[in-house]
């Protein structure tokens, strides 16, 4: 009885996760969002960038406002006008933003690739996977992992 308590708590006040999609493939990222929408337990608050432009813009331009950062950022690493090893490369030499977990997302599973991502301090490395049912199972475990083990830094701009 009481383990059931604190579930049913967590669903009537789930937690708000702010999570920044870096992903430039229009159906792709419907998936993405469909996925993490359709976790119940945590309130994913979802913002996309279509480019690594968009995504450069969102987290260092707009450091002149107090909009939130992300808590977490999902990168595609083959985005188009700033690189996804570009846009790493950014967020990992800024004082602040290099506290935030960032998970490559990519179609590539090449080695260097990976390695690439890695060594400029990717928190992850996730190939894409094909199917709707096993994006759902990577968007469970990133919430199991990210939310309920390891704890996210607040990040304040």
């Amino acid at each position: 009885m009481a383990v059931s308590t604190p579930t049913l708590l967590a669903v009537q006040n789930p937690l708000t996760i702010r999570l920044l999609i870096v992903e430039d493939n229009e159906s792709y990222l419907y998936l993405i969002q469909k996925a993490f929408r359709s976790r119940k337990r945590i309130n994913w608050e979802l913002t996309v960038a279509q480019n690594g432009e968009q995504a450069v813009k969102l987290l260092f331009e707009e450091e002149r406002t107090n909009a939130p950062l992300p808590e977490l950022i999902l990168l595609d690493w083959n985005v188009p006008k700033v690189s996804g090893s570009e846009l790493l490369q950014r967020i990992k030499r800024h004082d602040k933003l290099r506290k935030i977990p960032v998970l490559v997302f990519s179609s590539s599973d090449a080695d260097t690739d990976i390695h690439d991502a890695y060594n400029n301090h990717a928190n992850g490395y996730i190939t894409k996977p094909a199917s709707f049912e096993v994006l759902t199972q990577i968007v469970e475990t990133i919430e199991q992992f990210w939310i309920d083990v390891a704890k996210l830094p607040k990040v304040l701009r």
